[in-house]
């Protein structure tokens, strides 16, 4: 990606992943939909804030370039960035034991940029390159497990309605 796609991409991707989260309190949000926006402000909306536009960033590439092996670099990233995600939610959480909105932003810019940084880089890695199959069955296997998290979670702090 040049630095002008790198840049838009993360713009767009971003702007995205940011209206996402606001689509479950539209009136026509309907348990379908739920399966791809957050439901409830958690840990896990974030994550999906950062895996669908990585996701849509892969398949642009695809189809962009006419390559299937363009697919894993963003969905590697998009993956790696969501531990840190965590991370960093949970080491304000101790402190303040409760949501701090600029810091969750903070937080998820960080993520997005960080991401489409990543894909970029990985790109051109041949290692990621030639395991472009794995990367599918890795969004396949991601996509089942968001969805039936999404309505069926643990627990946990990470799926629970911090809002």
């Amino acid at each position: 990606m040049s630095r002008k796609e790198t840049i838009t991409a993360i713009i767009l991707l971003t702007i995205l992943g940011t209206s996402m989260h606001f689509v479950h309190h539209l009136p026509f949000f309907n348990h379908f939909l739920g399966y791809i926006f957050p439901v409830v402000e958690s840990v896990m909306a974030h994550m999906k804030m950062v895996f669908y536009p990585m996701l849509l960033l892969s398949l642009y590439l695809v189809l962009s370039r006419h390559d299937i092996k363009e697919f894993g670099a963003p969905i590697l990233a998009g993956l790696t960035v969501v531990p840190a995600i965590v991370g960093a939610f949970f080491s304000y959480w101790i402190f303040v034991h409760h949501e701090l909105m600029f810091l969750d932003i903070i937080i998820y810019l960080a993520a997005m940029v960080g991401a489409v940084l990543l894909a970029r880089r990985w790109r051109q890695s041949n290692l990621v390159r030639k395991y472009w199959p794995l990367w599918i069955v890795l969004v396949v296997v991601q996509l089942i497990l968001t969805g039936y998290l999404t309505y069926n979670y643990p627990d946990w702090l990470v799926f629970a309605d911090l809002g």
